[in-house]
């Protein structure tokens, strides 16, 4: 038997540990134990057991944008789960018992958004220089996420569990901490017209996002939280 095997196995016996047949209770208490002395298996380990990381690319290999940043923070709360970037290969990592599903659904947002993006850009800013496009863009985009927010939020499961940040001490140490790309933030002071327009296209272009429960590389990585 595996340490994988075994830790499924001292799962098992710590749920009938609970049970309210005491012999039945005790016996498996000790299997459990004895399973856990033989393998070197630890409570935190036994904690730890439910936590999966699940990954969903990401739109910058060095520095995501506010708008990416501020949709996988609102993805991994709805799932009750931690984020990091993961620098060098640009990857979001959803850590947490129900990361395959943040996972899956940061990754089916991001298509929706960067396709609304494209058709936002190529209607109302074809006429704009590149620098300009990209600003207004991720203006768009923030309200984009915005508005889905809540949508998301609907999925939203258990809070935050601690096996998660034992998970996250354990395997990743030395985080940094890291913000988000902001290309309006001198913008941002002055919002005109044109930017309560491009936001409210983002609004309304997130009208229509549905969501359901359906879904390696040897360069170093930089492992960081993305604040916002």
């Amino acid at each position: 038997m595996d340490r994988k095997k075994a830790l499924d196995k001292i799962k098992k016996c710590l749920r009938l540990a609970a049970s309210a047949n005491p012999h039945e209770a005790a016996a498996a208490m000790r299997q459990a134990q004895a399973l856990m002395k033989q393998y070197g298996i630890g409570q935190a380990d036994v904690n730890m057991a439910d936590v999966m990381e699940c990954a969903a690319v990401a739109g910058s290999k060095k520095t995501p944008a506010k708008w990416e940043a501020q949709l996988a923070h609102t993805v991994a709360k709805a799932y009750a789960c931690k984020v990091i970037f993961a620098g060098g290969i640009g990857r979001w990592n959803f850590i947490g018992e129900m990361a395959e599903v943040a996972g899956y659904t940061m990754t089916v947002l991001l298509r929706q958004v960067r396709q609304a993006r494209r058709d936002f850009s190529a209607t109302r800013l074809k006429n704009c220089k590149v620098t300009t496009k990209v600003r207004r863009a991720d203006v768009f985009c923030e309200a984009w996420v915005h508005a889905v927010h809540e949508q998301v939020a609907a999925f939203a499961g258990a809070d935050l569990s601690p096996a998660v940040e034992q998970y996250l001490a354990h395997h990743y140490p030395d985080l940094v901490q890291q913000k988000p790309r902001d290309r309006n933030a001198t913008a941002r002071r002055k919002a005109g017209v044109r930017t309560i327009s491009d936001a409210m296209h983002g609004v309304l272009a997130a009208a229509d996002v549905r969501l359901n429960h359906g879904m390696t590389t040897a360069a170093p990585l930089a492992l960081s939280q993305v604040t916002l």
